[in-house]
Order: structure tokens, then sequence, then C-alpha cells
């Protein structure tokens, strides 16, 4: 079961820098380093009332020479999920916002900085490999286009490299967009008033989407400041007024609520944070769900290697099984899960359309939840 540690277990002394090196000896940044020293890549400051973060953050700038647009099947034969959506690479490794258990970090493991995101500045290129996709003969309606989904945050730096604002017109042009594409985001950040800058027309054929938990479940796991513990996300109740501004301007609006995670308490949270989705009027075209899944039982390793606060629970490694893509938590545990927060959503959202992100198909016909309603896809 997960268990929230005691004050006793925290850290006697927050991390600033990593402490561990790599096995030749060398600091755990030697790569991130180097490309710097090298002119490849250069360290840039970006301010709070541009990030909406409350301190200034730093990224790696640099420019994309090859796959401006990535696409792979993240499913298998267990597994559910659709090969038909593709991601704008506008940047790599962990976004910066620091969460705990972002699988970035063990995909790119010493050769990016789960603190510094690095965020590729050659606009332009993505600009005309979107054209490119929405020409594509092969190109069908039910395709979609991330804005850095599974790379980045679609939002935390607009304000830098204005990519939704940018696409946006491209995207709402039927001579361009002759199937009706959509442009997907997703974002941790309150930063929704960037999108008031795309006129009123130009907006429906772009789907923002937030991926929220309950605050004391967010908390859990999202980042944190590693001098005072403070968490680096805006606060969800900062988060939802986002979306409701989002939703005002016209825009679709969907939820991922994943990882669900179950600390004492757990379904009192959900359903007191369902409620509060309700009560500001903010209708989530789809709700996605999923609980804390790992490709492998590294990732924990590499957030200490990195010098990321622990998180404030603890999952014992034998609770995880490997089923389908992920190491899960057991079947049966996660199909009592979802179930609950399932009928959660549905007490106050009736006709909700609830998914399962990455889910095997057991699980997802013990729930009657076989469809493609995905966060990712129309």
């Amino acid at each position: 079961m997960i268990a929230l540690l005691e004050d006793s277990q925290m850290p006697v002394q927050l991390r600033t820098q990593p402490q561990r090196q790599t096995g030749a000896g060398r600091p755990i940044s030697w790569f991130v380093d180097e490309q710097v020293s090298s002119g490849v890549w250069r360290e840039e400051e970006i301010p709070p009332e541009v990030s909406g973060l409350t301190r200034p953050i730093k990224v790696f700038r640099a420019p994309r020479k090859t796959s401006f647009i990535m696409y792979d099947w993240h499913g298998d034969k267990q597994t559910f999920c659709p090969p038909m959506w593709w991601d704008l690479a506008i940047g790599s490794g962990a976004c910066g916002l620091g969460c705990r258990s972002c699988f970035l970090m063990l995909t790119h493991r010493i050769k990016r900085d789960p603190s510094r995101h690095l965020l590729y500045d050659n606009l332009e290129d993505f600009v005309h490999a979107a054209e490119k996709w929405l020409t594509d003969p092969a190109r069908r309606r039910q395709h979609t286009l991330g804005v850095g989904i599974d790379r980045s945050d679609s939002l935390l730096y607009e304000g830098v490299m204005p990519h939704v604002r940018t696409l946006a017109p491209l995207f709402s042009n039927p001579e361009r967009n002759l199937a009706g594409n959509k442009l997907i985001l997703l974002t941790k950040t309150a930063n929704t008033h960037y999108l008031a800058d795309i006129p009123a027309e130009q907006r429906s054929n772009v789907v923002v989407s937030f991926s929220l938990n309950p605050e004391p479940v967010a908390d859990l796991w999202e980042g944190k400041w590693p001098d005072t513990g403070e968490r680096i996300t805006p606060s969800i109740s900062k988060r939802l007024e986002a979306v409701r501004y989002a939703q005002d301007l016209g825009f679709e609006v969907r939820v991922r609520v994943d990882p669900i995670f179950t600390p004492e308490q757990w379904e009192e949270h959900y359903a007191a944070f369902i409620a509060d989705v309700k009560s500001l009027g903010i209708n989530f075209r789809y709700w996605t769900l999923g609980t804390y899944r790992e490709k492998n039982g590294q990732l924990d390793g590499w957030r200490e290697r990195w010098g990321l606060l622990p998180m404030e629970w603890q999952l014992h490694d034998t609770e995880l099984v490997k089923d389908g893509t992920h190491r899960h938590l057991p079947e049966a545990r996660r199909i009592e899960i979802y179930t609950k927060v399932r009928d959660l959503i549905r007490c106050e959202f009736p006709k909700a359309r609830i998914s399962l992100c990455k889910e095997t198909h057991t699980v997802r016909r013990a729930l009657a939840l076989c469809n493609a309603d995905c966060n990712c896809l129309v």
C-alpha cells in the first residue's frame, strides 16, 4: 500500500545540488555540462511573470535538428493505447516542474537535467513540420498532434516560445488542415491567459487538457523547491480557475487524473476535488484516469541521483507487477481504485466520458470502459 512518510523520515537537509556520481566517478551532470561548455546548449533564466511560477527557473536553449514530430505506439497486445497521436517535440527531458515520478528522468538518465529543461528555439522549423504533417495524404480526422504532451509542458514555456499561438491559425484554416485535425495541449500550469491572444475564430481545433489531482495528492509527488519544500507547480485551485478561463474563452477542456494515489482519506479527497470542478461550472469533455505505474524499477534511483526531493509516500517494490507495457499495482487493486473514482465522477457528472490511460484490456473490460475517449484523441 502507499503510505505517507512521517516527519522523522524526511531529509534533515534539503539538497540543492545532485549528490550522486556516475559509475565512472563523474558528476551526474557531466553530459549536460559538456553541452553547455561546448556551446551546443545555452542556459537561460525565465522570470516568474513569464513562467507563471513563484520563482525564476532555468532552462537550456538549443535548436532541434531532426524529428520535430515524434510518433510511436505506446501500447502492446495487452495494453490499450491507440497509435493515432503524434507529438511536437518542443523540448526534451523532464519539463522543469520537478515532478518526482516523471518518467522522463528514466528516459534520458544522465543526458537531461530534470530541473533544467532543454527547450528548443527554432520555432519556424516546428511550424513547417506541422504544415507537412497536416498535408500528409495519410492524415485522417482521428489523428491528433500534441504540443510536447510527452516531452514538455504545453503552456509552461508559451511565454518564451509561442508554439500554441503560432500553430492555432494553421489548425483553424480548413485549406491547410484538410482533415480537421486537433492540436492537443497538456499542462500542469495556470498559464491559460496566453490563450486569450488566439482570436476566437481560431480556437475550435485547439484542445486544452490539464493534469490535475486533489491538492493533498498532488502534494505527494509534484515538484517542490529543494530549499523550502514548497510546491513548484501552482495550486490546484489556481489551475482550476485557469481551466474555467480557457473554457470561457471557448476552448474544449479535458482532464487527466493521473497518477491516482490512495493515501489516507483518498476517497474524500477525490470526492471534494470533483465537487470543486462542478461548483466552478467546469465541464471537462473527457476524464482520463491512470493509477501509478512505471516502465521499470529504476525511476526513484534516478530521482535521487539528480537531487530531487523524495516523494512523501512509499511504494514497496514488491507491490508493483508487470502487466502489459508497465509495472502496475495488482489488477484487483487497480479495478477497486478506478471503480471508486469513476463512480465519484458519475455522481456529479452523470454523462461524463471516462477512459483509462495505458491500461490493460482486462481492466478496461472489468470497468466497462472499453472506449477511445482518451485525452490524446478525438
